[in-house]
């Protein structure tokens, strides 16, 4: 992804997040609020240059994305999304927290794949496998040596699954509580979102 694709990229981000992903979906971002969370997302990820989307043949329109960073990478003020996110911030930050706890990072060592999707008429294309794939590749190309994912859903988690990776800890929607509510109770299947890890 270049920086002349990070308009772009933004608004497939909040149109696939807003409509399918279910965190997203469980908390109603709507589309609006999900840009612009995904917007400051593109601008940091173009820099770091880690980051692939996939284009349509015929119209070159952004169809997929796969954006990841450095897992050291200190996000200030959560990029300056409004409370709204809060709850999904707080979520990520345990899964990862736990994953902290248990391995030694080394700045560098472990790519953070923070976003995965594909437009819906685009699905069933395998898009979303490649682009892993790719940026698995563009990863070790920049020495990276592990990649770590939160899968939230039932179809990334099976991509995840199939190209090798294991899950390292998982938090069951029904139970999570946020400020005393069951925040993800609508949630439904996939039963728990995983944190999962693949040696690159």
């Amino acid at each position: 992804m270049n920086h002349s694709d990070i308009e772009e990229t933004a608004i497939c981000i909040s149109q696939v997040f807003s409509s399918f992903e279910p965190l997203a979906k469980a908390l109603k971002i709507s589309l609006n609020e999900m840009y612009r969370l995904a917007l400051p997302v593109c601008e940091k990820t173009a820099d770091e240059a880690i980051s692939i989307i996939a284009k349509a043949r015929n119209t070159k329109e952004v169809v997929g994305f796969i954006i990841s960073e450095n897992f050291m990478t200190i996000h200030p003020d959560h990029l300056g999304i409004d409370n709204k996110f809060e709850a999904l911030f707080s979520w990520l930050s345990e899964l990862e927290e736990k994953y902290r706890s248990r391995n030694p990072i080394k700045a560098g060592q472990v790519l953070h794949i923070f976003m995965l999707g594909v437009q819906e008429k685009y699905t069933k294309r395998h898009i979303a496998t490649t682009l892993v794939k790719e940026n698995l590749n563009l990863a070790k190309h920049h020495n990276f040596e592990i990649a770590i994912a939160e899968a939230t859903g039932v179809a990334s988690q099976h991509i995840f699954r199939n190209l090798g990776f294991t899950e390292e800890f998982a938090i069951e929607y029904k139970s999570y509580k946020f400020k005393g509510k069951n925040i993800f109770s609508s949630i439904e299947h996939p039963s728990s979102c995983l944190l999962m890890s693949s040696p690159i």
